[in-house]
């Protein structure tokens, strides 16, 4: 992992994942991307996704028309937030990479929609950083978060409002011998290797058409990661998968995205809509 990618805005939740971005790429010896999106001066139709999202009843009508003046303000304040942090962490600041060079700090700032953002910055980075909304946010807030794990194409760490004292130290696999859980798995190695524990969480049979725990098991071992095996009878999943994390004192799930339905979890609930918005626990995801 070499690039590390941060929407930010001057808001206490950006602050801490801003500070736990900064820490990680400290650790990968990665350079960190910070990227603010200026809202378009004239409203632009909705997204495709903003669309979905009002069908469901998550979007509260919080979409305000902000003047040149509050904009130009808001992207001020934003960019003070990065440096600042970038510069307390000892990170160089650049306009663009440097061959060879790592440990750098960019800033980019972008007209356009949310998932505009992800779809241009999201697939040229290894990965993103964002802090989950809180329970009752706006429908934009969940919006911001969809789109990093929808239109990125790479995995989103997605992290408490308030931060944590350290992500990746202790690692939970939650597997389910899906093609989403493997990619997650395979996008998280740099992670994985470091880590000082692993645990492969499976709730209930391993029934699925798809590689079973132990296999996984054997995987990590060619990576030099040495793991452990827990299953569950997975009659309530998220409590199983949050008790086991517990137990094992995880500090990082890693696990795929949406990889049953999406609909379906949209519209009665899944882990993945879970870990999402109603999780206190890290999480690593990667979605298709």
């Amino acid at each position: 992992m070499r690039s590390i990618l941060v929407p930010v805005a001057d808001r206490p939740e950006c602050q801490a994942a801003l500070k736990q971005a900064f820490k990680i790429a400290d650790e990968l010896s990665a350079s960190v991307t910070g990227c603010h999106l200026r809202p378009q001066r004239e409203e632009s139709r909705r997204s495709r996704e903003r669309h979905f999202l009002l069908q469901f009843g998550r979007d509260n009508g919080e979409s305000k028309k902000l003047s040149g003046k509050q904009v130009d303000l808001r992207s001020t304040a934003a960019r003070r937030l990065f440096t600042g942090i970038a510069k307390s962490r000892d990170f160089q600041l650049v306009e663009r990479p440097v061959l060879g060079k790592s440990r750098c700090a960019m800033w980019y700032e972008m007209v356009g929609s949310l998932d505009r953002l992800f779809r241009i910055a999201g697939p040229v980075t290894d990965f993103s950083i964002l802090s989950r909304p809180k329970r009752k946010s706006s429908g934009q807030a969940v919006e911001f978060v969809l789109s990093a794990v929808l239109h990125s194409g790479k995995p989103v760490m997605i992290l408490p409002q308030k931060g944590v004292r350290s992500v990746g130290s202790n690692v939970l696999i939650a597997w389910n011998q899906s093609i989403e859980a493997a990619r997650a798995v395979t996008a998280a190695l740099p992670l994985l290797v470091r880590a000082e524990s692993v645990t492969i969480c499976s709730c209930g049979p391993e029934n699925s058409v798809g590689p079973k725990s132990s296999a996984l098991v054997n995987y990590l071992k060619m990576w030099g990661v040495k793991s452990r095996r827990v299953s569950t009878r997975g009659h309530d999943v998220k409590d199983e998968l949050r008790e086991t994390y517990k137990e094992s004192g995880s500090d990082l799930v890693v696990m795929g995205a949406y990889s049953r339905n999406r609909l379906r979890e949209v519209v009665f609930g899944g882990m993945t809509e879970h870990m999402l918005f109603h999780s206190n626990m890290p999480v690593f995801m990667q979605y298709g």
